[in-house]
């Protein structure tokens, strides 16, 4: 797995649609991720961190009872991802963050008032919970979640955060 890593880091530098990412010393950008697979019922999330030349990969194993969609999982890694967020800004000086996500149906989730299915609406408290506290911690910080869109194809930032929530999962 690291020889993996290693190559998607060495892909990033020279990918010209990332390579910005990298070299930017004032935002934070995250990729995050979910693996599912139901069954077998392990699952994960995984995140990739990326600040001033700096990558770094984390994930862990989410302990799920029955599969809720890959949108739940989804907005489990943001929740992941904004954990991480806090972490990076009590170090970093950062004056933005984005966190990217695969979901599709982030913007919608996340500005509805009601929602389908009481588990999303769960998750998706979560992070708004999440996005309120960052604000009250880091109010000059600005914080965008984004649906990846194109730019997750052979995105090596976003494949790094895959593997690993992949592995976490097995794990």
């Amino acid at each position: 797995m690291q020889t993996a890593k290693d190559f998607l880091v060495k892909k990033t530098s020279i990918s010209p649609s990332v390579r910005h990412n990298i070299m930017n010393t004032g935002m934070v950008f995250l990729y995050c991720d979910y693996a599912g697979f139901a069954s077998q019922n392990n699952y994960g999330v995984a995140c990739s961190i990326v600040y001033n030349r700096t990558i770094h990969v984390t994930a862990k194993k989410l302990i799920i009872e029955h599969d809720e969609g890959s949108n739940y999982g989804e907005l489990l890694a943001i929740v992941y991802s904004l954990e991480q967020l806090t972490t990076v800004l009590k170090i970093y000086q950062a004056k933005a963050a984005i966190i990217y996500t695969d979901c599709s149906s982030i913007s919608r989730i996340l500005s509805e008032h009601y929602v389908r299915h009481p588990y999303y609406e769960n998750a998706r408290d979560k992070v708004i919970a999440s996005l309120n506290h960052l604000n009250n911690m880091f109010p000059n910080v600005k914080i965008n979640i984004n649906y990846i869109r194109k730019h997750k194809n052979n995105n090596p930032l976003h494949r790094m955060a895959h593997n690993a929530a992949r592995k976490a999962a097995h794990n």
